[in-house]
């Protein structure tokens, strides 16, 4: 329903300009709608009737925390609802028994308390801990941790997208240690590319993720592909390793191993927001995925290539917008480093001829371009950059040119393109769709280069919207759609939410036919996070027909905007 909210703030806004401008003189103000309640009153209407609060829950019990690099993560068990989290001044809202806490200073011990909390916001005893962050000093021969200040390192790192839809970033709040890939492109994926070769060794090779993606309704994708390749598309190339987690919106997490993969362990449930250390291993005997060091995914295919590109990619599976933090990105093979690198040039697909500068120090330099063909044809076998015809190759040997499937090329730029701006021709009459272009220079060795930048998804919490849903006086669910007889029903209230951290519920209104008939606050103890609740209602003095019931949840923080969550349904005459 978050949608539908912003469309309706969307005309509000649209009217209050109209009203404004039909006003006489220029002393008018715009009327602005009252903020959100952040407390609210009970209330019950007539031949309706609410539930009440209960005994307090019980204290969460077989707590244990794990200190990492920068960040602590706890696990407990128990069954409410929600969990209040408190360390040192901070405090989160969970609806999982489990969390991460993010930001921390490494050898700096944190006191750590976790209570229960019930559908109405009450609070059970608190379960304490403590834990102390811990510095990362595993061995690798390439690795980066992503502590400084502005992330990526655009020596080591290229972020590959479609368009303008996504962002490789530090972190901001507790994320500010670490690299979030935010974006809103949808299912498609939006990767990083690691510049650094990934040169296997006679004995087992690693590529090894810190991270916790992929959130709910998200994929996570590992490629290592023979050749000079940004962007992961379908299918996957030929002889390249590609691992996809996909998570569904209920936290289940499946491993797709290619090529010839089988699944070797079932993968539990994943707790929202906490890191996984995910990694592809080669052997002498074949290859394989591990989760945490156990093997969830196997395959027999040993590859024969040495060397290969690094790609890691996430994307959505629902919605159209995901927020993955990464903690660590490393390998375990032959010692290889990052090509020197100069800025990176803007380039335009058959755009209009500009002044182009030229760039200084530039060695060499490659077009890596990614096509879609719309038919069969013969494969685009040149391309005019800056107006000088160059030859296109496949950037993987054996890749098929076919109708709808993604075919990356590369061009080796002639020295009319070491310049700030490159306009780009394919040599072909065919349509072709361009999905991603990007431009790799090379030159004499420089400093670190980061960019600061903001997480275009931000970490704010949010309120889960609140799911309506008619039941019969004996509880069992109408069938949607089916009229039923008048007389008492009930309408059952959730509030859930599978992310890293929810914000406060001060409560939710129901309105039956736009009539207010009952308020439930959840702030007995302090703001609840999630649960489910049970309104009798009597629909007697009701007409046949079509009505509605519309609950809109509100939270505890002012800046966080309501949610609103509608079911309908039809009486008999």
């Amino acid at each position: 329903m978050k949608r539908v909210a912003f469309a309706v703030a969307g005309l509000a806004l649209v009217v209050g300009v109209i009203l404004l401008r039909d006003t006489n003189g220029g002393n008018s103000t715009l009327p602005t709608a009252p903020p959100p309640p952040t407390k609210l009153k009970p209330y019950e209407a007539e031949q309706v009737l609410v539930p009440a609060p209960q005994g307090r829950p019980g204290t969460p019990t077989n707590v244990v925390a794990r200190g990492g690099h920068h960040k602590i993560q706890l696990t407990w068990s128990g069954d409410a609802p929600g969990y209040e989290v408190r360390w040192g001044d901070r405090t989160k809202l969970v609806t999982r028994p489990g969390t991460q806490l993010n930001g921390l200073e490494n050898e700096r011990e944190q006191q750590i308390e976790i209570r229960a909390v019930d559908s109405f916001g009450q609070r059970s005893q608190p379960a304490t801990t403590k834990a102390t962050p811990r510095a990362d000093s595993a061995p690798y021969t390439f690795v980066d941790r992503f502590d400084q200040a502005d992330e990526p390192d655009l020596q080591r790192w290229r972020l590959a997208k479609r368009t303008d839809c996504a962002r490789a970033t530090s972190g901001d709040a507790e994320d500010h240690d670490r690299l979030v890939i935010s974006s809103s492109c949808g299912t498609r994926a939006v990767t990083l590319r690691s510049r650094t070769p990934f040169v296997r060794t006679d004995d087992d090779s690693r590529l090894v993720i810190e991270t916790d993606a992929p959130g709910t309704g998200g994929k996570l994708l590992l490629d290592l592909v023979p050749g000079p390749v940004s962007v992961q598309g379908d299918p996957v190339l030929p002889n390249a390793i590609r691992a996809t987690v996909s998570t569904d919106v209920a936290g289940n997490s499946v491993v797709d191993l290619v090529p010839n993969g089988t699944t070797a362990k079932a993968i539990p449930p994943a707790l929202p927001g906490v890191t996984v250390r995910w990694e592809i291993v080669l052997t002498k005997t074949g290859t394989h995925v591990t989760r945490d060091g156990e093997v969830v995914a196997t395959s027999p295919f040993v590859p024969e290539w040495r060397e290969a590109t690094a790609l890691v990619g996430v994307a959505a599976l629902a919605g159209d917008r995901i927020r993955a933090g990464v903690d660590l990105i490393g390998y375990r093979t032959a010692k290889a480093d990052a090509p020197p690198a100069v800025p990176t040039p803007q380039v335009r697909v058959d755009g209009p001829t500009s002044s182009a500068l030229p760039i200084p120090d530039v060695t060499s330099g490659q077009l890596r371009i990614a096509l879609i063909p719309s038919r069969e044809s013969d494969p685009v076998t040149a391309v005019k950059i800056n107006g000088v015809e160059v030859p296109l190759r496949p950037a993987v040997p054996g890749t098929q040119w076919k109708p709808g499937a993604e075919y990356p090329a590369i061009a080796d730029l002639p020295k009319e393109a070491f310049t700030e701006n490159l306009n780009v021709q394919l040599v072909t009459w065919e349509r072709i769709q361009v999905t991603h272009t990007d431009v790799e220079l090379t030159g004499p060795k420089s400093a670190p280069q980061r960019q600061p930048g903001t997480p275009l998804v931000e970490s704010k919490p949010v309120l889960a919207d609140p799911v309506p849903e008619i039941l019969d006086a004996s509880g069992q669910p109408i069938e949607n759609g089916a009229a039923f007889t008048r007389g008492r029903v009930v309408i059952e209230v959730r509030v859930n939410a599978l992310d890293s951290a929810v914000a406060g519920l001060a409560g939710f209104e129901v309105r039956l036919d736009g009539n207010h008939v009952a308020t439930i606050p959840t702030t007995a103890d302090g703001p609840g996070a999630a649960g489910r609740w049970r309104i009798s209602l009597n629909t007697g003095s009701l007409a046949e027909g079509a009505h509605a019931v519309e609950v809109k949840a509100f939270s505890t923080d002012p800046d966080v905007h309501p949610e609103t969550g509608y079911v309908p349904f039809l009486l008999k005459p």
